[in-house]
């Protein structure tokens, strides 16, 4: 496995941006059938948080829990909030986040205990501190949570998962969700 996080590491940060031209934060999903384990999502999120998005005295971070965000990082919305308000550049204003979201952080504000997220670069949405817990880091996400996203570029970890996640159906979503490109790293024996 820390080949495999080492190989996706040198892909988003490296091969796709400068072969493919791809943003390694709005381009590239990382997908993987399990949260745990060596390979997991919790696993790959340390690691590109640190690499797409490194600490900067510039940058308000906070720890919530076991969970740090920092201003700048790619997160998703772990639950539908019907109640949490947004608005746009353009005035408008609506309620509702929901389950699968995916967002960026624009500001942590410690003095207002608030975490503020762009939604489709266009809806901004205010966290108070205790609904943060909504909120995941989304450099990588489980294969499940991407159904009915799409993304530009995809990258998923083949290696021994549980033997229900390795099955034709996780591997056929996962690669469905990519435009235009697939990147499958790791054990020709798992895919």
């Amino acid at each position: 496995s820390d080949e495999i996080l080492a190989e996706i590491k040198n892909l988003v940060m490296e091969r796709l941006p400068n072969y493919y031209n791809l943003s390694p934060m709005e381009d590239i999903q990382v997908l993987s059938p399990v949260k745990g384990s060596g390979i997991g999502v919790e696993v790959l999120n340390d690691m590109l948080q640190n690499v797409v998005n490194p600490p900067s005295k510039h940058k308000c971070e906070k720890t919530f829990g076991k969970k740090l965000l920092r201003e700048g990082d790619k997160v998703m919305q772990i639950k539908n909030n019907y109640n949490l308000a947004w608005t746009t550049k353009y005035a408008e204003e609506g309620k509702g986040v929901f389950n699968g979201d995916i967002g960026y952080i624009t500001e942590i504000d410690e003095a207002k205990r608030t975490v503020t997220v762009l939604y489709d670069q266009e809806r901004e949405a205010i966290y108070d501190f205790p609904t943060v817990d909504e909120l995941v880091l989304a450099y990588a996400v489980t294969v499940h949570k991407s159904q009915g996203s799409e993304f530009k570029a995809i990258i998923m970890p083949m290696a021994f998962v549980p033997p229900m996640l390795m099955s034709r159906n996780i591997l056929y979503t996962g690669i469905t969700r990519a435009r235009e490109l697939v990147v499958l790293v790791g054990e020709k024996r798992a895919l």
